[in-house]
This record gives structure tokens, C-alpha cells and sequence, in this order.
């Protein structure tokens, strides 16, 4: 998962089919978020994850996204379908996270009021997304970059919130994330992903300046 931050790691977020998730990893994508909190329009089962972690090839990673999962659950959950990576999108305290015993990164929504030092609290890999009143992530609001690429130096940071092919470029220029995801700004629909507007994202930051 070491990859240098001038060609930050792919993650597309949102699947909800197999043959989607493949045609993903085929035009490139590095990380495949699979929603598993059942508030969200992406949301899948824990059996529908796990069969499209089973069809995908080694080489991509899969990132289970959770809000406010107790730990219990989400261990069971990630040990059951065999994903990488828990993702934490809810209000998770650094205590409650000490007690997942599989691996995972902290996302944060970014509010008028967010604090960069609590970053510090979770640990080096960590994900910045825009705040929503009414949503968890996928709201196709865009972050502050300005703030975000303040805070690019304390660790491995994924860069969420309002990305599209339109403008992932200008964003990978600016804050040189780590990683980059998005839900939203390549979709028809939510959970449907416009494999052109994929295709087309995933070739604007490789062919950004510098990667």
C-alpha cells in the first residue's frame, strides 16, 4: 500500500455490484469502498460484500465503510467478508477505536469548527471528507483544499469531499494527498458508477503534473 504522494492511490467509493467493482480495478482504481452502514443509498449487505471481495483479484484493496458500528460488529463484519481496511466515517472516539482488533483509518468531516490536532488522536493514515448536516460522506461537497493541504504533512492523508474528473487534478496539484476518493462525482447514480467518468478521473491524476 506504499505509494509515493506524487501518484496517490485510487479510491473509488460506493460499489455495489461485482461486475462494476471489476471494470474499476480494470481502468486502474488501487482501493474499492464497499458501504456498510445501512443508512447510506450505497449500502450493501454483508453477503453481497462479501461476494464481490471474493471475485476481485488480490492486488486491489477493499475498504469497509463504516458509521458508528460498535466493534463487535464491525469485526465480524470485515473478518466475514474478508475486506482490508475498516473505514470509520461516523463520530468514533480514539477510545473506541483502540478496540478494533482489524485494521483501519479514521475519515473526518471537515465542519467550520474541525480541530486538525484530534488527527493526531487516530493514528498516521486518515481521510479528510466535506461536512454535511444530513450526510456521512457521498454529499459531492467540496473540502476546503486550502485546509487540507495544511494538514497533508501529519500523515497519510486521503483526500475526499466534491472530487470529480473535473477537478481531481487541480486537487492532487494543490494538497498532494496520499490517496484520493470518490463516490459521488462519478456516478449516474447513487451506487451506479459512469464508468466514463471513471475512466476518465483515474487518467486526469495520472496525467496531472508531477505524477
Amino acid at each position: 500500500m506504499n505509494k509515493s504522494t506524487l501518484s496517490p492511490i485510487i479510491k473509488i467509493c460506493g460499489l455495489t455490484s461485482l461486475e462494476q467493482a471489476l471494470s474499476c480495478v480494470e481502468l486502474g482504481a488501487d482501493w474499492l469502498g464497499l458501504n456498510c452502514w445501512n443508512g447510506s443509498s450505497r449500502y450493501i449487505t454483508t453477503e453481497k460484500a462479501m461476494e464481490i471481495v471474493a471475485g476481485l483479484p488480490e492486488s486491489v484493496t477493499t475498504v469497509g465503510v463504516f458509521v458508528n458500528e460498535s466493534t463487535d460488529s464491525l469485526d465480524s463484519i470485515m473478518r466475514e467478508t474478508g475486506m482490508d481496511l475498516a473505514q470509520l466515517h461516523g463520530d468514533e472516539t480514539p477510545e473506541s477505536c483502540k478496540k478494533i482488533t482489524v485494521p483501519w483509518y479514521k475519515a473526518f468531516r471537515v465542519s467550520p469548527d474541525f480541530q486538525p490536532q484530534r488527527i493526531q488522536d487516530y493514528g498516521c493514515t486518515f481521510l479528510l471528507d466535506a461536512y454535511s448536516k444530513t450526510h456521512y460522506g457521498g454529499s459531492g461537497q467540496q473540502i476546503d483544499w486550502e485546509l487540507a493541504s495544511t494538514v497533508s504533512g501529519m500523515g497519510k492523508l486521503i483526500l475526499a469531499g466534491g472530487l470529480a474528473p473535473e477537478n481531481v487534478a487541480e486537487a492532487v496539484n494543490k494538497v498532494r494527498p496520499w490517496g484520493v476518493d470518490v463516490c459521488s462525482g462519478v456516478e449516474s447514480e447513487p451506487g451506479i458508477k459512469d464508468l466514463l467518468k471513471v475512466k476518465e478521473f483515474i487518467n486526469n491524476i495520472r496525467n496531472a503534473e508531477g505524477s
